[in-house]
């Protein structure tokens, strides 16, 4: 068999040879037209056992599939030799190097699907790519597993945590996602928030090294706290920048929802509070005021965006409090300034008092709840942790449970995930050696 076939079928065993009666034929199967190659294996075997050389005892017909060529697939129809030890009776079968023990689809094609994995693909797509099963698909995905082991003996200085819907495979409908906050690593997925499910996974980390973690970086979800003092005892809970903001933004995309509603359907303040949400949601230093435009239901005023939004707060004094008070605790947020973001909360009777509505009166008993943990993330503003990157992750999530219409096993949806981020361990410690073995198939029909 000469190297340019052994390539093209993803052989790199020297010892197979090609049938001298007859190399190949042209056969129709349930996955299409593919090429049959009939080979022989055998060479010389030791025993395992008393280590003298074995007998030969007849022929054994194996199939595999190997790599496709072109738009054919291959199968090599192996004649495998058989031994016998006539000293402790021992049998063996001889062995094709590129195919797993028990086996039959050739290491290339499973080191080609795991490469796959990880793009927005199904796994029946994968499957039909690589003419296999979409089981066949969901072994060679497990099999990424080893690669995604954590190390219970370590855990970084500053870790960080977010919740993931995950649907039925948790009690609380809510997964974590747990993350090295330095560099975003993604470091495991860990199935339930609920109950004592948090706790018990730590616990499985030595005490030392939970002693080991600095920070904790986390939303404003009370019920963390008492399990992160437990679990990292030396631990500093900051409270995550991103979800301060939320708070504020969620408080006042409600308020101008109420106010909307409160004029006629047919209103033009109705259509301008509907239109040009996003002009008030932004940060007020964001705002154009040099470029002024043709603006809808102003009459084809030209306004610029900062006209625009100071014209939308004249409709409701409830609204313009609620803007003033989202935009200071952005201001504060931003500059990472205490004592403002102190004022704004507890104002004294020479501060603004700000008249503002239920929905926001929340948001700001929320963040007084967490104040010592925002304070706590303003200590080192060179160092300032966030969880955007993992809320990031979040669209990924769901984008993958959309792509695969579902998952029915918890284990296979986090190594779905796990794969899917090039931080993981995965892509670090998997990913390069893959390519590096994989074999591309060259193009053309080799039967031809």
């Amino acid at each position: 068999m000469n190297d340019c076939i052994r390539k093209a079928l993803g052989i790199t065993d020297p010892r197979i040879e090609l049938d001298e009666k007859e190399k190949y034929r042209t056969v129709m199967t349930d996955k299409g037209q593919a090429t049959l190659w009939f080979c022989k294996l055998t060479y010389p075997l030791m025993c395992p056992t008393c280590h003298k050389l074995m007998n030969k005892n007849g022929m054994k017909i194996v199939t595999h599939q190997g790599n496709p060529s072109g738009t054919s697939l291959n199968f090599i129809r192996i004649r495998k030799q058989k031994y016998i030890c006539k000293h402790c009776g021992r049998t063996e079968l001889a062995s094709l190097s590129d195919v797993k023990k028990n086996d039959h689809i050739f290491s290339s094609i499973k080191s080609v699907i795991a490469l796959q994995v990880p793009e927005d693909m199904s796994m029946n797509l994968i499957g039909k790519l690589n003419h296999v099963s979409s089981n066949t698909v969901y072994r060679a995905m497990a099999g990424l597993e080893e690669y995604l082991k954590p190390n219970y003996h370590f855990l970084p200085s500053h870790i960080a945590f977010d919740d993931f819907s995950s649907g039925r495979f948790s009690k609380s409908g809510m997964s974590i996602l747990l993350v090295n906050i330095e560099n975003h690593r993604t470091l495991d997925v860990i199935k339930d928030r609920g109950g004592n499910n948090l706790e018990k996974y730590f616990m499985r980390y030595e005490h030392k090294v939970r002693a080991a973690v600095s920070t904790v970086t986390v939303d404003l979800f009370s019920p963390y706290r008492p399990m992160i003092k437990r679990m990292f005892p030396n631990a500093t809970i900051l409270a995550d920048h991103f979800h301060v903001a939320v708070q504020v933004y969620e408080a006042l995309k409600r308020v101008r929802i109420h106010v909307m509603k409160e004029f006629p359907k047919d209103s033009r303040e109705r259509r301008q509070l509907k239109k040009f949400w996003k002009l008030i949601m932004k940060y007020e230093s964001d705002l154009d005021n040099t470029v002024r435009r043709k603006r809808a239901n102003y009459r084809g005023a030209l306004l610029t965006d900062n006209e625009v939004v100071q014209r939308l707060l004249t409709l409701s004094p409830m609204l313009k409090d609620a803007y003033d008070f989202y935009q200071d605790i952005l201001f504060a947020m931003h500059k990472q300034d205490m004592n403002l973001l102190k004022r704004v909360l507890w104002p004294s009777k020479d501060d603004l008092q700000y008249k503002i509505s239920d929905e926001m009166k929340k948001a700001k008993q929320t963040l007084r709840r967490h104040f010592e943990e925002i304070k706590n993330s303003f200590i080192d503003k060179n160092q300032s942790f966030t969880n955007g990157p993992v809320e990031g992750c979040n669209n990924k999530i769901k984008t993958i449970k959309k792509t695969a219409y579902g998952f029915r096993n918890f284990n296979n949806f986090r190594i779905r995930i796990l794969v899917a981020f090039s931080t993981s361990f995965y892509a670090l410690n998997y990913k390069n050696q893959v390519k590096e073995k994989a074999v591309k198939p060259p193009i053309g029909d080799l039967a031809a």
